[in-house]
């Protein structure tokens, strides 16, 4: 039976003390053995474009274009990086899971930060269970560790094995029997799929403001292109991905 990995990252906090406007989990599902491939593909395109293929993913580098992403200040040289990296995810073999909280909608239902990190793994982790019934493998769960987070992971993934799904679409055993492993990492583990996690995450963003809030959000035309990607994934219906907002 096929293993799938879902590595999971995050953009903004639960916080309703920090800054970000969302907090979105940002998750990639693809087939175990596929990593090796993907990590060999990234690794040739980082060194292509930035003349380092250790260089590790940071959204927020990347977007400001500072420290070792400074190459991606030439317009030129940013359309063909991010044109290149998205072709690479487009593979079919790869799914994308987006859980999207609008903390100021949350905040005025009197949801509590611990309320939203519990909800949306919980979200996130039914929909990778989901996904992995429907294509009959077992996955393992990979995720950027924060330590003041790991906990609701850690619970939701419990309260699997425990109960099963919450729409009883999968019990207890069959999650246990599926999901066989969590694991905590940081980025100097090198994981590529958690980097691509990371680098992903914005997108959720563009797309949760202009097709979900309908915001006059002017798009450039790199950011239409991240957000068509979304929209391929989540219209490949023999691999499902997931776009949900909680609220």
């Amino acid at each position: 039976m096929e293993y799938k990995l879902i590595s999971i990252d995050e953009t903004g906090k639960a916080s309703f003390n920090h800054a970000s406007e969302f907090f979105i989990l940002s998750g990639v599902v693809l087939p175990e053995k596929f990593k090796v491939v993907l990590d060999r593909k990234i690794r040739r395109m980082k060194m292509k474009y930035f003349q380092n293929e250790e260089i590790i993913f940071h959204t927020r580098d990347m977007l400001r274009k500072k420290g070792q992403f400074i190459a991606l200040q030439d317009p030129k040289v940013e359309v063909a990086f991010w044109s290149e990296f998205i072709s690479f995810i487009n593979h079919p073999k790869i799914s994308l899971f987006y859980i999207i909280v609008n903390k100021a909608k949350v905040k005025n239902l009197g949801w509590q930060p611990k309320t939203v990190l519990r909800k949306a793994y919980l979200e996130l982790l039914e929909g990778f269970a989901s996904q992995l019934k429907v294509s009959n493998s077992k996955g393992r769960i990979i995720v950027e560790s924060d330590p003041a987070q790991d906990t609701f992971l850690i619970q939701a993934h419990n309260r699997l094995q425990a109960l099963g799904t919450t729409d009883k679409s999968i019990n207890n055993h069959d999650y246990q029997q599926m999901v066989t492993s969590l694991s905590l990492v940081n980025k100097e583990n090198l994981d590529i799929d958690i980097q691509i996690a990371d680098a992903l995450a914005p997108f959720a963003g563009m797309k949760y403001k202009t097709e979900v809030l309908k915001e006059k959000t002017k798009l450039t035309p790199l950011d239409k292109m991240k957000v068509r990607l979304i929209n391929r994934k989540l219209a490949n219906k023999t691999n499902p991905s997931l776009f949900k907002p909680l609220i």
